[in-house]
């Protein structure tokens, strides 16, 4: 396969992408425009104007994905294939802590038990994005922590976002302090 082919994998994923953003809107009235892609020249991607719609319409594909996930799952079954061929389509490894590749597809189909995603031992999980204020690329580790800056770096300097978010933290954690943190 060169460089420009594009897998059938690939393929069915960009028609996914493509259907969310349908369902977008039309369950939960989004406007599809495009947007410019940072960095090149004349080109751009679909978005949507209310990115919750999106958020919404994902969970609704994801539901119904995974209704269907059950559902060949238990056809497979019935068609003679065993836990460990549906874990393997599954893509889980042979060979799981605490269990089989058997038992972790049918905790996750049956008992609605999908495995944790697997990660480097001691490194947390984050997220990427570009923060539509300052434009800045922004890597979150969630809400789980106090302080702004330690629930997301890379906001541009004198980003009005973070100011606002310290702001706010100052106000519930000293009670209205406005010194630079």
């Amino acid at each position: 396969m060169s460089a420009l082919e594009v897998s059938r994998r690939e393929q069915a994923a960009w028609r996914t992408r493509e259907l969310v953003r349908g369902v977008a809107v039309t369950a939960f009235d989004a406007i599809e425009h495009r947007e410019p892609i940072e960095g090149f020249h004349e080109l751009s991607r679909p978005a949507l104007d209310d990115p919750l719609a999106g958020v919404r319409a994902g969970r609704l594909v994801s539901d119904v994905a995974a209704g269907q996930l059950r559902e060949w799952a238990l056809r497979a079954r019935g068609a003679g294939r065993t836990w460990d061929d549906v874990g393997e389509a599954l893509e889980l490894p042979a060979a799981l802590e605490g269990g089989t590749r058997a038992e972790a597809a049918w905790e996750w189909l049956v008992e609605h038990r999908p495995p944790a995603p697997s990660r480097e031992p001691g490194c947390a999980g984050s997220a990427v994005w570009t923060c539509t204020t300052c434009r800045g690329r922004v890597r979150d580790t969630g809400p789980f922590a106090s302080h702004p800056d330690d629930r997301e770096t890379g906001h541009v300097d004198g980003c009005a976002r973070r100011a606002a978010a310290l702001q706010a933290w100052r106000r519930e954690t000293e009670g209205g302090s406005d010194v630079e943190e």
